[in-house]
């Protein structure tokens, strides 16, 4: 990969490791510039200011009192040209399979280094997914196939509920209808069996889907 006038962002509310991180996307001399950003309201500003701009968002799973999931969806609606790159220390299959029903550009272990991150802006640039091998290995090591019960924008407004939003504040977030809110967690309930907002958040945990 040869070096782009895209951006790159390191977020991740674990400034020690962002740094070290930012450092390593440094040394790779691929980017314009490389920022560290820790607070979601800077990033969604920075996201809206460079709308038009090739921009590789490397993307920690967990943040504080959440995942990074939601920001997936976020990320691609405010920027037109986005590559996000999920990076995380995760090992739980179930949470592997919530990560990549995202269709992140790429998901490496935060224990990657220099050659793997190399590898995977490479087949990224070549149109092509990028699971670094110690998240594969997790995944080809699972039987069955775990299939997951809800779509990619059940989830994130699943997400939403776990913090406690109301349907119309959910609705705002997402860039959609109220009834739309409505149909969906409705789905989501017949789904897996449940009869209330309580159980389907309860079922989620339980299955690390948030």
């Amino acid at each position: 990969m040869r070096k782009t006038q895209a951006i790159a962002i390191v977020f991740d509310d674990h400034l020690l490791f962002a740094d070290s991180f930012s450092a390593l996307v440094e040394r790779l001399d691929l980017f314009r510039s490389v920022h560290t950003i820790s607070e979601e309201r800077e990033l969604i500003s920075f996201l809206v200011k460079y709308y038009e701009s090739p921009i590789y968002l490397f993307l920690d799973y967990y943040l504080k009192n959440k995942n990074g999931l939601p920001l997936i969806n976020e990320a691609r609606r405010l920027s037109k040209h986005i590559t996000i790159i999920v990076i995380s220390s995760v090992i739980s299959p179930n949470t592997i399979t919530n990560i990549l029903s995202y269709n992140p550009e790429g998901f490496v272990s935060k224990s990657s280094g220099f050659n793997t991150i190399v590898e995977c802006l490479t087949i990224i640039s070549q149109g092509r997914q990028y699971v670094s091998p110690t998240i594969s290995d997790i995944i080809s090591s699972t039987t069955p196939t775990i299939k997951l019960p809800f779509t990619a924008r059940e989830l994130e407004v699943l997400h939403y509920f776990a913090q406690g939003l109301s349907i119309a504040q959910t609705a705002e977030q997402t860039h959609l209808s109220k009834h739309t809110i409505v149909a969906h967690r409705r789905k989501m309930m017949a789904k897996v069996k449940v009869n209330s907002i309580t159980e389907l958040l309860f079922y989620a945990r339980k299955q690390e889907l948030i």
